[in-house]
């Protein structure tokens, strides 16, 4: 009966382990935490414009 479960147990051991190894081997986006950029930046690089609000109403409709 031991026997039967034992590919099981090869193959929950064999995920566990790729599963850490990933976490140590792929790259980490700290370059991307580093790097400070602004709304106008973020937004000219995907191709859009920040515009400003318009601007409060002195007298707001009921």
């Amino acid at each position: 009966m031991i026997m039967r479960n034992v590919p099981v147990l090869i193959i929950i051991l064999a995920s566990i382990a790729l599963g850490a190894a990933g976490l140590f081997l792929l790259p980490a986006k700290e370059a991307d935490a580093r790097r400070t950029v602004t709304t106008e930046q973020a937004a000219a690089d995907a191709g859009a414009v920040v515009l400003p609000t318009d601007p409060r109403l002195r007298i707001e409709p009921k």
